[in-house]
């Protein structure tokens, strides 16, 4: 086994010769490769040159050694301490999962897989070994490691600030360019949380978290982001769009979320993919009468499905170019009773269990809006 100075060594032990080549092709830029397609083979490297290996990788389908086997095997002979093993699993393969883990496997990346995520993931791993290695000298493993994840959690919260100084940043650019008002951004994010937390309390079938709500309220601030390349005057139009201004309108939609996809970390799969996913189908209706995709139903995310109605819910109760505010109270019975469009049912029964937290919040912050208007 010949390797590379320059490169960490990583053994691939996948019994797909596509699969094997595929995750070659993405990690031969970033580590020395090295493969072989079964765990027995896998098995005597590791046994002959594990001292070698920076990290091992493990992806056996339909096997008759499984992931499983292999690392009970890797535990009898001692192969486990120092030599990070991460090992490749269907995202739906809970029980595999926590046998995996529980034998000593320090990560698992779930298939299907973005091949960016799996250099973060074998990076990691490999960082948190030589960690524990350099720090565990005379000292507690147990106690070592907490250190390490305490550090690590402690990055993870300055991430989740960066990510919330950037929704601000952005807030104001499209505040600045006269878009929407950034008390829209304020209230859209506000009442998306009312209602996300009343989805979460009374249908719980949506397996909407806390966690999962703060990613959908970032969501919301960013779901109109295409909007900043859509030009002035289609945006600040007093009348009518005519059908072609319409349709370049609608593109915000596409836009936004290609903007999105080209800013946002995609080893971050949830904010990613919820941002993004709002940030596209915000205007999709539950009858499939909206757009850019005509989704119907379920198909359309419920945190897409909770931003559309908080943000048409903030637009009936706001000045447009184009149009007047209307009360509070007509912005209600203009949603309930399908005036501006098809909203899942279930949706509607929280829009009404939040009315008056709702409706508060916007009276607030709209005479917030006019007094600072006011004042200049």
């Amino acid at each position: 086994m010949a390797a590379d100075k320059r490169k960490r060594n990583i053994l691939i032990i996948d019994n797909t010769s596509r699969s094997r080549n595929l995750l070659k092709d993405s990690l031969r830029d970033h580590f020395m490769c090295f493969d072989v397609d079964t765990g027995e083979k896998g098995l005597k490297v590791v046994t002959e040159v594990g001292t070698r290996l920076s990290a091992v990788l493990i992806n056996l389908v339909m096997s008759r050694v499984s992931a499983v086997t292999l690392l009970q095997e890797m535990n009898k002979q001692k192969l486990i301490p120092g030599l990070p093993v991460i090992v490749m699993l269907p995202a739906k393969a809970e029980e595999e999962e926590k046998q995996c883990y529980g034998l000593g496997a320090v990560d698992i990346i779930h298939k299907p897989y973005d091949p960016t995520s799996v250099v973060r993931h074998i990076r990691s791993a490999i960082d948190l070994a030589e960690r524990l290695k350099k720090d565990s000298s005379g000292a507690d493993p147990v106690s070592v490691l907490s250190r390490i994840i305490m550090q690590q959690s402690r990055d993870i919260e300055r991430q989740k600030d960066n990510n919330n100084h950037i929704v601000d940043a952005i807030c104001t650019i499209v505040e600045l360019r006269h878009l929407e008002s950034g008390f829209h951004m304020q209230r859209i994010r506000e009442f998306t949380r009312i209602l996300a937390s009343l989805i979460m309390n009374n249908y719980p079938e949506y397996g909407i978290t806390p966690d999962q709500i703060d990613i959908i309220v970032q969501a919301a601030a960013w779901h109109d982001i295409g909007k900043i390349v859509i030009p002035d005057a289609i945006i600040m139009k007093p009348g009518k769009l005519t059908a072609d201004e319409f349709d370049v309108m609608k593109s915000h939609t596409t836009r936004g979320a290609e903007i999105l996809e080209n800013m946002l970390d995609k080893n971050d799969t949830r904010l990613f993919s919820i941002c993004s996913d709002v940030a596209r189908h915000h205007h999709e209706k539950y009858d499939g009468g909206g757009y850019p995709d005509k989704l119907s139903g379920d198909t359309i995310s419920m945190p897409a499905q909770i931003c559309g109605l908080a943000d048409i819910y903030d637009a009936l109760n706001s000045d447009r170019a184009y149009k007047s505010a209307v009360p509070p109270d007509r912005a209600f019975e203009m949603i309930v009773s399908g005036e501006t469009g098809a909203f899942n049912p279930k949706l509607l029964n929280c829009f009404k269990m939040g009315r008056a937290e709702l409706e508060g919040y916007a009276v607030r912050t709209r005479q917030e809006e006019k007094a600072q208007q006011e004042a200049g």
